[in-house]
C-alpha cells in the first residue's frame, strides 16, 4: 500500500472511532437518564405504599385516642390500661419517625382543616376544638384535621 493510501485508511478509522465513541456517550447518557427517571419512579411508588400503609393506620391511632378518653380515674394505673396506652406512644412514635405529623394549626385552614361545625366565640377564624385529628406527611395532607371553628 501506498503512503496515501494508509493516510486514507487512517482518517477513515479515526472517524469510525470518533463516530462509535459519540454513540457510546449518547448511550451512556440515555442509560443515566433512565436510570435516574426509574429511580425517581420507584421512589414515587415506595411512597404512595407507605402513604396508603399510614392511612391504614391512623383509623387505629384514632380508637386509642378515643379509648385513653375513656379512661377514667384509678384505671389510668391498670397495668392493662397503661400496656394498652404505651402502645399508643409506640405507634405515635413510630409514625413520627416515619414523617408522619399530626397537622396542629390554631387557624383554620381549608388546606388542612374539614369543618365540621362552626360555633360562636370571640376569636373568629380560630379552631375551637379538633374532632379528628389530621396528618400530613412531607407537607402532603394524608388526612384533614375535622374541626369545630369559630365564626
Amino acid at each position: 500500500m501506498k503512503r496515501e493510501e494508509l493516510e486514507q485508511e487512517i482518517e477513515k478509522l479515526k472517524k469510525e472511532k470518533e463516530e462509535c465513541l459519540n454513540s457510546w456517550k449518547r448511550d451512556l447518557a440515555n442509560y443515566i437518564n433512565y436510570k435516574s427517571k426509574e429511580c425517581e419512579r420507584t421512589e414515587n411508588i415506595i411512597m404512595v405504599l407507605k402513604e396508603d400503609m399510614f392511612f391504614k393506620l391512623i383509623p387505629i391511632l384514632d380508637n386509642m385516642f378515643l379509648a385513653e378518653k375513656s379512661i377514667k380515674g384509678e384505671l389510668k394505673n391498670n397495668l392493662s390500661v397503661k400496656g394498652l396506652l404505651m402502645i399508643k406512644m409506640q405507634l405515635e412514635d413510630f409514625l413520627k419517625g416515619e414523617g408522619i405529623e399530626e397537622i396542629n394549626e390554631e387557624n383554620f385552614n381549608p388546606e388542612f382543616h374539614e369543618v365540621i361545625e362552626e360555633v360562636e366565640g370571640e376569636d373568629p377564624g380560630k379552631v375551637k376544638e379538633i374532632i379528628q385529628k389530621g396528618y400530613k406527611i412531607n407537607n402532603k395532607v394524608l388526612r384533614p384535621a375535622k374541626v369545630r371553628v369559630i365564626k
